[in-house]
């Protein structure tokens, strides 16, 4: 949110607190209400039983949801009928693998689609109790990876990006010579670095994340070693 909308919104909530208290002379309580910078506090996944809900697209004689993700995906058809149901997105208790899920409804007239809606939503493990920290110093934790991986991306990280940033951009480029784009067209969020057979290799990848219009950048290196034990000699 920029600094004139902070204000506009600003103005807004306090009419609003004036006609509450002008028609029942009380004041509701305060709520939090999550700006669009904050938009990885609406795509994370608290608890492994996510509710969904739509409106039927006029004339559709059917549905299809596909969740798909990193590990796996998932198809259902929905009939008329149906306007919600429960998506349990892992086992109980905390999950045992990270993942981002795209989410796709897509309306039916007959064979024809005549609609489609679209969510996100990323499993973290850190949103469910403990989570261990690894302190920067252990190196070989933050240096390396081996499975998918979830990236986190936020404008709010830079005071400059906070105010300007709109959208954000992912290159990783390794050593190998494969080199992927990424493109949001928002300033946070997660994504999905799909590292297990989907041809990126072995070696050091060189992360840069950035937010076009703004001069910040974030940087990193990781190790993908080959599969297997690997032992040193002296």
């Amino acid at each position: 949110m920029n600094r004139h909308k902070g204000k506009w919104a600003a103005v807004m909530a306090a009419a609003a607190v004036l006609a509450v208290a002008e028609a029942s002379a009380a004041v509701s309580d305060e709520i939090l209400v999550d700006a669009a910078l904050s938009s990885r506090h609406w795509t994370t996944a608290f608890t492994n039983e996510v509710p969904l809900a739509w409106n039927w697209v006029t004339n559709a004689t059917g549905a299809r949801l596909d969740i798909a993700g990193m590990n796996g995906t998932f198809t259902t058809n929905l009939s008329t009928d149906v306007s919600n149901c429960v998506w349990r997105a892992f086992g109980a208790g905390a999950p045992s693998v990270e993942d981002v899920y795209r989410l796709t409804l897509t309306f039916y007239k007959n064979a024809d689609p005549v609609g489609v809606l679209t969510a996100q939503l990323a499993v973290v493990k850190g949103a469910f109790g403990a989570a261990s920290v690894n302190a920067v110093s252990n190196n070989p934790a933050w240096s390396r990876v081996k499975g998918n991986v979830v990236i986190p991306y936020d404008g709010t990280w830079c005071p400059v990006s906070a105010t300007n940033a709109v959208s954000a951009q992912l290159v990783i480029a390794g050593e190998n010579g494969v080199v992927r784009t990424n493109a949001f067209p928002d300033a946070a969020g997660y994504t999905g670095w799909q590292v297990k057979n989907n041809g990126w290799g072995y070696g050091l990848f060189e992360l840069s994340l950035t937010f076009p219009g703004t001069p910040d950048a974030w940087a990193a290196e990781l190790l993908r070693p080959l599969d297997g034990t690997a032992f040193g000699l002296r």
